[in-house]
């Protein structure tokens, strides 16, 4: 039989970089180990429509069988693959991994409606032994880790767990080249990763997490893992062999708590003259492990830092406190270690007051980056659970298709939610630096590439794919690594001003009502003309304000005639969504562009993206 093992296209704009995802290339290099007959494919930076793409390989290929995975986020493009196999090949065999199946098989295979068999946990021994129960070598019923519908009378049919895989060096290497990573070469990663100039590789150290906040879910288990230095620097060193890698990121949800672990690390890879990022905790940070990380190469650590409200804390179980954040920023602080985090608001325990002290907080410490953000309430996580017991999600598998969008369970009344969703998506993005002599050079997809010279060092920079629009975040500069506080549009000139007048005469959408719409709306002034409607599909989000104007929903594309879209945002999956959605419901829309297309000289004729 001959496999095909897809990964969901990252980016829709070929000159941008993404954060590759390592769950199907270790699935795909397990399966390919047993010698059968597998194709991998990534449609990322392939030209065309992905589901003509797929049909395409599908015939000519003769596939038998074909994967696929994801996150729950990347629903509609995993279904989308799917749909497509099948129309090329109505007897394909089709089986679906991934934190979209583990985190809630059966809501998941529902939503997915074609898809065969989905596996659940970490897929590695998992989709050999469903292979050789395609294959007719042994039952699917002694496959751990399946969900599939019985072919006698429908029902859904969960076989026994899956048991984590506790020794993770005895996993094969990721099948780096199978899904193409070479042509991340020479792509600016700065708009996900907001590092300096260089190639990234992406490693897994560590499976799982040894904590539970209720927010999060785990799909690789619920048993904290990590591997062994030895095989971490052995795959590393493949990488390097193989491509050339200048950064490392770890994509471990825990880097390591543990000292030894980390001078042992350090004094590795500080002999290889990489760079790399991390995540941490702010609990076991110390001046002597900040120390050892900067000096051997850390171009800065992610904290979760959630709130500022030691309630809040506690109700995420995130077993930690304002103080410990406090005392940890500073240290990085004081050692010129670059630290960025996030506070994420609309816990369980989430007041209007406690919101209120964690923006207090946040305003008082414009030296740090922190992002704000709501939480999303993802299938798998205890926040799910309580949301589905409480009937906040009355139907799972709609959510899942709707995108798991915001929802109010917090101790806020949905008016007060509302007020304070207001409030935090107005604030504008502090800008505490001006980059010397700026040049941009607009890329197409909302970035744009920054020529100009640091205010620190006063060195000559450039800067690529970048956000024009990002909110509270920040880029590095290349020689001194001090991070810079701006808005790529403030040098834009009137090109922004200048393109939107040329709209004059539309009805058009500004879908997407994030903080830099106040950025938007500051460079283009004619936003507020009356023929710009503002949209979200966030129903805690419609009635409310921004800059003045009433949000509405999406509907008000039929009501008010409207045939142009500006997608307001640059995170790839909600792009994915507002596209799925203007072509499932609002047909009438004839062109959607990107924000930061309206820089372009060739707007408002650019060129099809995929």
């Amino acid at each position: 039989m001959r496999y095909l093992i897809v990964m969901p296209r990252q980016t829709k704009v070929n000159e941008h970089s993404y954060y590759f995802p390592l769950g199907i290339p270790y699935v795909s290099a397990s399966l390919k180990a047993t010698n059968r007959d597998v194709i991998s494919y990534n449609l990322t930076y392939k030209t065309g429509d992905d589901k003509e793409l797929i049909r395409q390989i599908v015939k000519n290929e003769r596939i038998d069988v074909i994967g696929v995975g994801g996150l729950t986020g990347q629903y509609w493009e995993i279904s989308d693959i799917l749909y497509a196999a099948k129309e090329a090949n109505p007897y394909i065999i089709t089986m679906v991994g991934g934190g979209i199946i583990t985190s809630d098989p059966q809501a998941a295979m529902e939503a997915l409606e074609i898809a065969d068999y989905g596996m659940i946990g970490e897929g590695e021994i998992t989709i050999c032994e469903l292979a050789d129960a395609i294959e007719g070598k042994r039952k699917f019923e002694e496959v751990n880790g399946l969900i599939y519908r019985s072919a006698t009378n429908d029902a859904w049919i969960t076989t026994a767990p899956r048991q984590e895989i506790m020794d993770l060096d005895s996993i094969i290497f990721p099948d780096y080249e199978g899904f193409d990573f070479g042509e991340m070469m020479g792509k600016s990663p700065q708009q996900i990763l907001h590092v300096a100039e260089g190639n990234i590789a992406y490693i897994s150290g560590g499976r799982s997490c040894p904590f539970n906040c209720t927010f999060c879910f785990h799909p690789s288990g619920s048993r904290y893992r990590k591997r062994s230095l030895d095989s971490v620097f052995e795959e590393i060193d493949q990488l390097c062999a193989a491509y050339p890698i200048q950064c490392v990121n770890f994509s471990d949800e825990l880097f390591s708590n543990n000292l030894d672990y980390v001078r042992e690390f350090c004094r590795r890879i500080q002999a290889r003259g990489l760079k790399f990022i991390i995540w941490m905790r702010v609990d076991t940070t110390t001046p002597e492990m900040i120390r050892l990380l900067k000096n051997s190469g850390c171009l800065y650590i992610s904290y979760g830092l959630e709130s500022a409200d030691n309630t809040v804390l506690k109700s995420m179980r995130k077993n930690i406190t304002i103080e410990q954040i406090e005392r940890a920023l500073s240290i990085c602080k004081e050692e010129d270690m670059n630290a960025m985090g996030t506070f994420i608001f609309g816990d369980l325990a989430e007041t209007t007051e406690t919101m209120n002290r964690t923006l207090d907080w946040w305003k008082a410490h414009p030296e740090y980056t922190i992002e704000l953000n709501f939480i999303r309430v993802y299938p798998g996580s205890h926040l799910y659970q309580v949301a589905c017991k409480n009937g906040k999600i009355k139907d799972k598998v709609q959510f899942i298709k709707d995108g798991c969008p915001l929802i109010n369970i917090s101790k806020m009344t949905d008016e007060e939610f509302k007020a304070q969703i207001e409030k935090v998506t107005s604030l504008s993005h502090i800008r505490q630096d001006q980059i010397l002599d700026a040049k941009l050079s607009y890329i197409g997809g909302g970035k744009t590439d920054i020529q100009g010279r640091c205010p620190h060092c006063q060195t000559q920079n450039e800067w690529r794919g970048q956000d024009l629009f990002r909110p509270i975040t920040k880029i590095l500069c290349h020689h001194c690594n001090k991070p810079l506080d701006i808005i790529a549009a403030d040098y834009a000139g009137d090109i922004f001003e200048r393109n939107l007048r040329t709209l004059s005469d539309r009805r058009i959408v500004l879908w997407g009502m994030i903080n830099a719409v106040n950025d938007m709306v500051r460079i283009m002034p004619g936003l507020l003309d009356d023929h710009v409607f503002f949209v979200d599909a966030s129903e805690l989000k419609q009635g409310g304000k921004m800059c003045g104007k009433t949000i509405g929903s999406p509907d008000i594309i039929i009501k008010e005639h409207i045939d142009a879209v500006l997608i307001a945002t640059t995170t790839p999956t909600a792009i994915d969504s507002i596209r799925y959605t203007i072509e499932t419901n609002y047909p009438q829309v004839r062109d959607v562009w990107y924000i930061g297309d309206l820089m372009s000289p060739d707007f408002p004729r650019l060129p099809e993206l995929p």
